[in-house]
This record gives C-alpha cells, sequence and structure tokens, in this order.
C-alpha cells in the first residue's frame, strides 16, 4: 500500500510537504512546493497542483512503486491533479481520512521546514497545526520585507490584509515571558519595547525590543 498526505497547505508561511508513505517497509519520501508557486499569478494558475504530480511521480520511481498497490490519498484539494495522473497511469487509488505515522512525519517535516524558514519553535507550538492565520500575520509583520517573500501571497486571505501599516508607539514592558517577534529572544519585564498594532480578524499587537524595530523602507503610521 502507498499513502500520500499533505502538510502546511493551510499555512501562511512556507510552501507545502507533499508525503509518499508505504508502511510494510517504512519507506517515505517527501519533498517541498516551493512557496514562490504561491505567489499571485503561479496561484491562480494553480501551478502548485502540478508540483504535486511532479513530486508524486518522482516519489513512485524512487521507490519503485508498482501498479499492483493501491494508493491512499488524503481528501482535499492538493490532489485534484494527482488523482487525474494516477487514471492515466492506470494505478488503483481512493480518497480517504490518512491518519497513523504517515501523518505524523509529513507534519513533524514540515514544522522543521518553517523552522529552518525562521519561525521559532516555540512560536509554532503557540499557534496550533494547523499555523493560525492571523498569529503569523503578527510574526510577518515584526519583520515584514525579510519575511513577506515566504508567504503564499497569492492567497485571498493575504489580499484583505497586504496593504496594512501597522501603528508605531512605545512602551513599557510590563509582562514577563513575552518574547520580541523580531529576534525571537526574551523581553525583560520593565524594558523599554516597540508597539506595533494593527487590525484583522482582530486588534493584533508586536511586541519587539527597543532596538528591534524594523527600519525598512515600508511605512509605519506613528
Amino acid at each position: 500500500m502507498i499513502q500520500i498526505d499533505d502538510a502546511g497547505s493551510g499555512s501562511f508561511v512556507g510552501g507545502t510537504c507533499i508525503g509518499v508513505y508505504r508502511p510494510e517497509t517504512n519507506e517515505y519520501y517527501f519533498e517541498i512546493i516551493p512557496v514562490e508557486l504561491y505567489n499571485k499569478e503561479n496561484f491562480r494558475n494553480k501551478y502548485y497542483l502540478d508540483e504535486v504530480v511532479k513530486i508524486v511521480s518522482e516519489a513512485f520511481l524512487v521507490m519503485n512503486v508498482h501498479k499492483t498497490e493501491t494508493v491512499e490519498i488524503c481528501r482535499g484539494y492538493m490532489f485534484e491533479k494527482l488523482r487525474k495522473w494516477l487514471d492515466a497511469e492506470g494505478f488503483c487509488w481512493y480518497t480517504t481520512q490518512i491518519s497513523g505515522r504517515i501523518q505524523d512525519v509529513v507534519e513533524k517535516n514540515y514544522m522543521l521546514y518553517t523552522v529552518k524558514l525562521g519561525v521559532p519553535e516555540a512560536y509554532i507550538k503557540y499557534t496550533k497545526y494547523p499555523f493560525h492565520f492571523h498569529k503569523l500575520l503578527r510574526w510577518v509583520y515584526a519583520d515584514f520585507d525579510n519575511r513577506i517573500s515566504i508567504c503564499k501571497t497569492g492567497w485571498k486571505s493575504w489580499s484583505k490584509y497586504e496593504n496594512i501599516k501597522p501603528e508605531l508607539s512605545h512602551d513599557i514592558m510590563k509582562q514577563t515571558n513575552i518574547f520580541c517577534l523580531k529576534c525571537g529572544k526574551r523581553i525583560k519585564k520593565g524594558s523599554r519595547i516597540n508597539v506595533l498594532n494593527f487590525t484583522s480578524n482582530r486588534d493584533q499587537f508586536i511586541y519587539l525590543h527597543d532596538e528591534c524595530r524594523s527600519y525598512s523602507d515600508r511605512k509605519y503610521c506613528l
């Protein structure tokens, strides 16, 4: 049996992980759909669906998948073109709820991938899986110019917020256990901080060290 699952298609940050697994031998193959395929033009043309077919076809070659093997595919839009490809290639497949080891491994690999992109592991756990869009917006806007390039900017949900200009204010940190969303380090209680504020689904606040203010071409409202 071959199982196919994805992780990250619902995360604003990063591409999408596609995993192929053979339970009988514990063989596993995964690859990341590049986030560039989620920019406005590529997303509109659904090139990420073509990449799914490319990844799975390469996995089948590497794993020497035979047409006598049954293929289980996770439900969802990510595999629209893959289902047509499997039909054309003569594979026996069906759609089901994927769970167990394949799901755990794909999600773990996607988390490791996002950590490499710069999202702190502690923040990933805070946003919860699948990563919460509005919480990730706070992380992106903490260092906008360096982070927007690793986001799915073709999403309609992003078009609602892409022209946001956070308001910048200054304050003293009154809480403990708060981390700077730019450098990722703890902010000491009583220290001077910069606060960025914007509204998405609700008021959002970004806390930064005084020295971690992002001096970029993107203007904040003062």
